[in-house]
């Protein structure tokens, strides 16, 4: 197995910005940036053990692109992430996908970050494009690793499980898999489903740098569904 590319920086302890309008450097926007106490209990539902920090400066991040919705943090709600002890969301862009994370305590005691990101595809140039055929092109690529049918000797996933999701979307999958090379294993789960030119991404994985490719996250799977299901409505109102 091989090494896959680096991942998407998990939820990052968030810093309340001292004064409003600081950015982030280079190509990520707001990587840091916690959603508000106002606007996230409005989203979100942000209660009990779910935490949100508030400061000046503390918006969504500007996309640029009209198809991707504007508060990512939303596609989960109050009920779904007290069931994961979810704690300490923060949200950013990055590279085509907004992001929102959180720490959580997974079914099995595995403690990780529970994840939704929608993204755009790339062109052949590996630029961005709201197109739906560079999308099911993306689609179709990351299918075929994640439902084990890749046979190359390239991969950099061990597929457990998976399978198709009917209903979800133009097309849906979830897979349960370990990630990364033989000497440093990480599990995740994830749910990937495609509308439209947008592709959305639900995740449960162990915690970088203390992963041990062990962990079981099958009962998790119908929260990461619901998840998902909320993120394509959310897709969806903004057509």
């Amino acid at each position: 197995m091989q090494p896959g590319p680096a991942p998407y920086p998990g939820p990052t302890p968030p810093v309340v910005p001292p004064s409003a309008g600081k950015g982030g450097a280079g190509r990520t926007v707001g990587i840091t940036v916690a959603a508000t106490l106002a606007a996230y209990a409005v989203a979100a539902g942000a209660a009990g053990t779910v935490f949100a920090l508030s400061g000046p400066g503390a918006t969504a991040p500007e996309t640029g692109f009209d198809e991707l919705p504007g508060e990512p943090c939303a596609a989960a709600t109050r009920s779904e992430l007290a069931a994961v002890s979810s704690a300490l969301p923060s949200q950013g862009y990055y590279d085509g996908r907004i992001r929102c994370g959180w720490y959580a305590e997974f079914s099995d005691g595995t403690r990780g970050t529970l994840g939704v990101a929608f993204r755009l595809p790339t062109d052949g140039d590996y630029e961005l494009v709201a197109g739906e055929e560079e999308a099911e092109r993306y689609y179709d690529g990351e299918a075929e690793d994640l439902l084990g049918e890749n046979d190359s000797d390239y991969r950099w996933r061990e597929v457990v499980e998976s399978g198709e999701l009917d209903g979800l979307g133009d097309d849906a999958l979830v897979s349960h898999h370990v990630a990364g090379a033989e000497d440093d294993p990480r599990s995740e789960a994830l749910v990937l489903v495609r509308v439209g030119t947008v592709l959305i991404e639900v995740t449960a994985g162990e915690s970088y740098g203390a992963a041990t490719g062990e962990a079981d996250f099958t009962d998790d799977e119908e929260l990461l569904i619901a998840i998902a299901e909320r993120a394509v409505a959310m897709v969806e109102e903004t057509e």
